[in-house]
């Protein structure tokens, strides 16, 4: 009997600390709890609160909105600063193949291959030439690098 006693109260207790309840579509709840944000699951270790919270929505539906995921949509700037440091992390290993390549052929561990190495060449200049393409930042066509 004392344990019903200490779970309504710590029902009570949960749920005059629960504000702003949104339902999301896969049925968990976000709440704000003690003034945090809080994902509140089926899970079993979530389940008595889901439930409680499940219960007053019945009874007080007004309480509850509908949860609405806002998308993160990037703009231009950033976009561009995403591209560029991929394409400068794109150049650095290109340079770091064409050193490997340039020590090979010097210390004759494989035979210069003219074409291999200009590929390489062209690859990086049309990574520097990702900035001129015509739907730039948003639609960008990455160069295939060139395989030995």
């Amino acid at each position: 009997m004392e344990n019903t006693v200490e779970y309504n109260e710590d029902k009570i207790l949960f749920l005059n600390s629960v504000s702003d309840i949104k339902k999301k579509n896969d049925g968990s709840f976000i709440v704000n709890y003690n003034n945090m944000p809080y994902h509140i699951s089926q899970s079993d270790e979530m389940l008595e609160k889901y439930n409680w919270l499940t219960e007053y929505i019945e009874k007080y539906p007004e309480q509850a909105e509908e949860y609405i995921e806002k998308k993160y949509i990037p703009s231009a700037d950033e976009k561009v600063e995403n591209i560029r440091n991929k394409r400068n992390s794109l150049l650095n290993e290109a340079d770091i193949m064409l050193m490997k390549y340039q020590e090979q052929v010097s210390l004759n561990i494989i035979s210069e291959n003219s074409e291999y190495y200009n590929a390489l060449l062209q690859y990086k200049q049309n990574l520097r030439d990702i900035t001129k393409q015509l739907d730039f930042p948003d639609n960008v066509i990455w160069p295939v690098r060139p395989e030995c």
